[in-house]
């Protein structure tokens, strides 16, 4: 029942084109509107390389993604480009490819929980907790967020 709510979710994240990042950091709190795509069980987020949420994220892993419908509260990692040009990470290589072409970085969100504002189906907010898996990375390991 909870995997069918969760990817019931997802698929209301998965229709938004854009939505609004929000992180805090070194660099105070930062918000901006960006592209994002689901994938199974990770948002990514594609957002301008030359940006101060990138610092925020170098210190701070947990981001805020928001639209007029839902809140979703994830953990984050940018992932860099590596030296074969690929990008590293478990995205997909289409999102990777539209990063790389437009000059962005992705940055991969992983849930772990989520608010729905009531609309037609919904009389109240509903709130949806998930369980996440974080990629090991040089600077910081997250395995397993509850």
């Amino acid at each position: 029942m909870l995997d069918k709510l969760r990817t019931e979710a997802l698929a209301l994240v998965a229709a938004t084109p854009h939505c609004t990042l929000s992180t805090i950091g070194p660099a105070g709190v930062q918000a901006s509107v960006v592209a994002c795509v689901v994938r199974e069980d990770c948002v990514y987020v594609l957002v301008p390389s030359t940006i101060d949420q990138l610092f925020n994220l170098e210190h701070e892993l947990v981001v805020v993604l928001t639209s007029s419908l839902w809140q979703l509260r994830g953990a984050a990692l940018a992932l860099a480009l590596s030296e074969a040009g690929g990008l590293q990470g478990t995205a997909p290589y289409d999102v990777s490819a539209q990063a790389r072409a437009a000059g962005y970085t992705l940055v991969e969100v992983f849930p772990i929980r989520m608010h729905l504002e009531p609309d037609g189906l919904r009389r109240y907010r509903e709130t949806i907790d998930f369980s996440v898996r974080v990629s090991d990375t040089s600077r910081n390991c997250v395995s397993s967020i509850r």
